[in-house]
Formats: C-alpha cells, sequence, structure tokens
C-alpha cells in the first residue's frame, strides 16, 4: 500500500514504473484470489428452528475444512421467498442452496413419498434415502438446474385445528385445512373429509389468524416456531404423513465447485444431517410439554382408523400419477422389514 503514496515513483525509470505496475496488479490478484466465494443458503422456517440450526452446523464446519475459502450465508424466515421461489432461483442459478419439502413441481413422483402411513419409522425413512428409489427420483432434477445432496427431517405431521378436539375422521368433516401444495398431501386431507386448501408455509401463520382456514397439519417443530399454536388450540397426533425435507443446491453452482470442494459439501451436510436426526428424536416431546404448558389441548386418535379412511388417496395419487407410483409404493413398503 505505500507504493501508492510515495514520490519515488514519479522518478523511477520507464521500466521500473512498469515492474511497480505489475506488482501492484500482482498484489490486487492475489487479493481477489483470497476473498472468500459468497454462498447464498435460503429457507423459510425460522431462526431457532431446526434446519436453520443444522444448516449452521454445516456453514460452520464447510468455513473451517475450507480455510475460509467459502462465505455461507443463511437466508432464514423466508428472507428470499416461498419454497416455490426458491426452487425457481435454484433451478435460473440466482440461489446457491435451499430447502424444500415440495419437489412434485420438478418430478411428479416425489409426491408418491408423502402418501399417508406409508413409513413405519425413522428406520424405514432412512433406508428409503439411501435407496435407488430416491437416487432415480432426484436424477430427474438434474436437467432442471437442481441437485437433491442431502436430507433433514420434517418429521410425523399431526392436525391441529381452532374449532375443536379431534377424535376421528369424522371430526374433521367440512373443516378448511391448509396443506401443501402436494398432491399426495391434499388428497389425505381430503380422503379424512376435511376441505384441502394449498398455500406456502410462509403465508401460513397470517391466514390462521385472520381465519382464512380452519386449521393446519405440520409436525410439531413447525407448529413451535411457527407460532401455529397461538391460533390452533387444539393438536390431534394423527403421524399422518412423514416427510423429510429435501437440500438442494443449483447445478450452476455445483458445477463452479472444484471437485473435492463438492466432496467437503456432502460431507459437511451429512455430518449437520446426522446432528439434525439425532436432535429431532428428543425434541418433539419438549415441544409437546411446551406447548401444552401453553394451553393447547392434544388428543390422541385410533390410528389404525385413520390409517383406514386414508387409503382412498392412494388411489387418487395412482389414478393421477400412473402404474409406476404404484411400484415405487410396492417398493418402499417392501423395505419395512
Amino acid at each position: 500500500m505505500k507504493l501508492l503514496t510515495t514520490s519515488p515513483i514519479k522518478e523511477a525509470c520507464p521500466l521500473g514504473r512498469w515492474l511497480i505496475v505489475l506488482l501492484l496488479f500482482s498484489v490486487a490478484c492475489q487479493s481477489s484470489a483470497e476473498e472468500a466465494r459468497i454462498v447464498k443458503v435460503g429457507l423459510t422456517h425460522g431462526k431457532n428452528h431446526s434446519f436453520t440450526q443444522a444448516l449452521e452446523r454445516f456453514a460452520e464446519e464447510l468455513e473451517q475444512r475450507t480455510e475460509g475459502r467459502y462465505d455461507i450465508r443463511i437466508y432464514h424466515s423466508a428472507q428470499l421467498g416461498g419454497e416455490k421461489e426458491m426452487q425457481e432461483m435454484l433451478a435460473i442459478g440466482s440461489l446457491d442452496i435451499s430447502l424444500s419439502g415440495v419437489l412434485n413441481t420438478y418430478e411428479s413422483m416425489f409426491a408418491v413419498l408423502e402418501l399417508p402411513y406409508l413409513y413405519h419409522d425413522r428406520d424405514h425413512v432412512l433406508r428409503v434415502n439411501q435407496s435407488s428409489v430416491m437416487e432415480g427420483l432426484s436424477a430427474s432434477l438434474e436437467g432442471q438446474g437442481i441437485r437433491l445432496f442431502g436430507f433433514y427431517e420434517n418429521g410425523f405431521r399431526h392436525i391441529s385445528n381452532s374449532k375443536k378436539p379431534i377424535e376421528s375422521p369424522s371430526d374433521l368433516e367440512g373443516l378448511l385445512i391448509r396443506t401443501p401444495e402436494n398432491p399426495a398431501q391434499i388428497a389425505t386431507i381430503r380422503s379424512l373429509g376435511a376441505i384441502p386448501t394449498p398455500m406456502s408455509f410462509s403465508e401460513l401463520y397470517t391466514a390462521l389468524m385472520q381465519e382464512v382456514v380452519d386449521g393446519q397439519e405440520n409436525p410439531l417443530q413447525n407448529i413451535w416456531y411457527g407460532r401455529i399454536y397461538e391460533a390452533q388450540p387444539y393438536i390431534a397426533k394423527t403421524y399422518h404423513i412423514y416427510n423429510s425435507v429435501y437440500i438442494l443446491a443449483s447445478v450452476r453452482f455445483w458445477q463452479m465447485l472444484p471437485e473435492q470442494d463438492r466432496a467437503i459439501f456432502e460431507q459437511a451436510i451429512d455430518s449437520s444431517s446426522q446432528w439434525q436426526l439425532s436432535y429431532m428424536a428428543e425434541l418433539n416431546q419438549s415441544l409437546e410439554e411446551k406447548m401444552k404448558a401453553a394451553g393447547i389441548q392434544f388428543t390422541e386418535p385410533d390410528l389404525i382408523e385413520f390409517e383406514q379412511a386414508t387409503l382412498p388417496a392412494y388411489e387418487e395419487l395412482y389414478e393421477q400419477l400412473g402404474p409406476s407410483a404404484r411400484n415405487i409404493v410396492e417398493t418402499i413398503k417392501s423395505m419395512k422389514q
């Protein structure tokens, strides 16, 4: 920096001046090369949500292992828009990484993974996520600019509402229930006699407070961290759908990464996923206790009754998606063990 302010530059010979210019250019290039590559990560959930906490762990590990070559910027609470908007940003390369629970817009067969009572337990889910079924579904995303490279647990979904306790499917008759924009979840709520009302999660809290809908269905962590319980005094523990959240990268961003850094990204995401899955195993009980302390009434309906009531959702989806959907379901069910 002193070279920019000392007077001997003016008195140097032409060769000397060129050497100084080259030196300055070299220093500038070195400084530029050492600047961290900013990586933008977007999600709709809040700062304290387990997804955000897991991403913070991913960022810390990745920045450490790459010696600061990457600067991970996490935009939580839908700062960059809803899931659909962020998926579009990934596809065109204006966002690097995002989380989504809804991928059927890009590959319709992803909806099959959200069918009711499809999974036996978390181990069953892990086997499916690591199977050829998931490999085949995720491969179809690449040509659309999106790469799936990890999973977090969203969890088992439960139904909340502002009208009454839910003890059986008949109690849901005629209620307006918000669902994600996913045909399997829409079909599930319809099979229970309620009226599905698809909308983005980022719009849900306002819709509940303004009584646009009577209820919704989500895992307990979303009900708590999204403050949904503030407008929903009744929660039925229906466990009707388990869903993962998909960790997605822009193909354009991914292709720009050196091969050795891609491996580090995958390892850091996998490490954060293992932490999040372990964390989730203990979180639900504490959240239920907190909501009970806040005055929320929980019911525990007969799950067999609910499972039987939701069987029409399978046929509805098979009709929409064809025989391949049935084949995927049969393969998944065969992994229960």
